[in-house]
């Protein structure tokens, strides 16, 4: 039964461990990579596995079905392929702008196969035409085919090319989006391998979100893909070295809204690896940048104490998801933050600038536009009850019970089943801190 509210009073707050799933970015990572490398042995995962966030097994239930469909169509490492591409059901890809950007770039690199993709409303209202722009241009020579039913509406239909491309180099404008860039580049890395030949990524411009390139080309060292970078131009080599196999990390954007609660609960988040490479790593910095102290023991458990004494600051050049819990912490510490480079929260599964600014006034502040692409949070009187909506966002929802249990308020919150996209689990996490959350089904009893 699809629950469409939900109540939450954090009047019984006490000290608990609180574990994150596994990381979302590091597990879609690591599928793709298996998928490309035709390596299952790879990621260490199974999509059967508890809490797994939404958005992981929906990438993975794609990257599955590509595999079934180069499977039936006889597609080879040479490009070998039959006359006639099977039929096959649609790949849903929900809401996650991951999983269709991810889908895109491996089904482009299978010759032969015709591949269509679904999704949300909201998802197709996302920005990917950069990301197909630049996989035509490649590949459009070569045959490549991919086709919408008209420009923001599925399916998004691909036809995979009949040939390799004469120039084996994509080509994209980076500001939109790092997803584009590391679709692209876990596109070459399947290329390199089925064509034995390097495949070239330059990227044109800023890059948005640097820290989740980073985190990309760090799993390709794991995975044993040798890359060389030249200024704007990235290289992958078809060759192979030794993989690096390990289980997926905790989540640290899910870390994000934990990290906060323990510190107002007394308890400890599990889990933590400050050495991991992911842009939501941030929030260390902002609790420190506060006024807090963060301590990380032996077994990966972090406490978080003291008093906090200023606002903070958060980019989301840097840590775009992290902006939400960031004003959610913002509202109750006793100065005011800024968030910089906001933009980019427009164009998310909901427009986040918009819901941020809803969370800031519900808790009594303002939201104040600066030059540059910045905002002041300006945290007021708290409020003893707060009612918002998710706006069908999963860190919306988050954020929104991150800031009931730091100021105490009671939550009525709308559309609270979002949280499965990332953090199935959530609010059971919640309940283990004594946090009181009562979900209401959709006929309201």
């Amino acid at each position: 039964m699809s629950m469409t509210s939900l109540h939450l009073d954090p009047g019984g707050l006490h000290a608990a461990d609180l574990a994150p799933p596994r990381s979302k970015s590091d597990a879609q990572r690591a599928l793709v990579l298996a998928h490309a490398l035709d390596d299952e042995g790879f990621a260490t995962l199974s999509l059967e596995e508890p809490g797994l966030p939404g958005d992981v097994r929906a990438l993975g239930r794609g990257l599955l079905a590509l595999r079934a469909m180069s499977s039936s169509l006889g597609v080879n490492p040479n490009g070998g392929r039959a006359s006639t591409p099977p039929h096959s059901a649609p790949i849903d890809c929900g809401d996650g702008g991951a999983p269709l950007r991810f889908l895109v770039g491996q089904a482009a690199a299978m010759p032969g196969l015709r591949v269509q993709l679904v999704g949300s409303p909201r998802l197709a209202e996302r920005p990917h035409d950069a990301l197909l722009s630049a996989l035509r241009s490649a590949l459009g020579p070569a045959g490549l085919r991919i086709e919408e039913t008209r420009p923001g509406l599925f399916p998004l239909t691909i036809q995979g090319p009949e040939g390799m491309a004469a120039v084996p180099r994509f080509s994209i404008r980076a500001a939109e989006s790092s997803q584009f860039a590391t679709s692209l580049l876990l596109t070459a890395v399947a290329l390199a391998r089925r064509e034995q030949r390097a495949w070239q990524v330059e990227l044109e411009g800023p890059l948005a979100s640097e820290g989740y390139l980073a985190l990309t080309l760090d799993w390709m060292a794991r995975a044993g893909v040798e890359v060389t970078r030249d200024g704007a131009i990235y290289t992958v080599f078809a060759t192979r070295g030794p993989a690096r196999r390990g289980p997926v990390p905790g989540d640290w954007s899910s870390l994000g809204y934990l990290l906060p609660i323990v510190w107002r609960s007394g308890g400890r988040a599990c889990l933590v690896d400050p050495s991991i490479t992911h842009p939501d790593r941030a929030i260390l910095d902002v609790l420190l940048e506060a006024g807090l102290t963060v301590a990380v023991d032996d077994a990966g458990r972090a406490s978080v104490r003291g008093t906090a004494r200023r606002g903070v600051a958060a980019s989301g050049a840097r840590c775009p998801d992290l902006l939400p819990t960031v004003a959610a912490l913002a509202c109750v510490l006793p100065g005011p933050s800024t968030l910089h480079e906001v933009s980019i929260l427009r164009l998310k599964e909901s427009d986040r600038l918009s819901g941020i600014e809803a969370l800031v006034t519900a808790a009594g502040g303002r939201l104040v536009p600066l030059e540059g692409d910045a905002v002041r949070i300006e945290p007021g009187r708290l409020p003893a009850s707060l009612s918002l909506s998710s706006r069908g966002d999963h860190r919306l929802a988050m954020a929104a019970a991150t800031l009931a249990v730091l100021s105490g308020a009671r939550l009525s919150l709308d559309g609270p089943e979002v949280v499965d996209k990332s953090f199935p689990a959530f609010w059971d996490t919640l309940r283990q801190s004594g946090v009181t959350v009562v979900e209401m089904p959709s006929d309201g009893r």
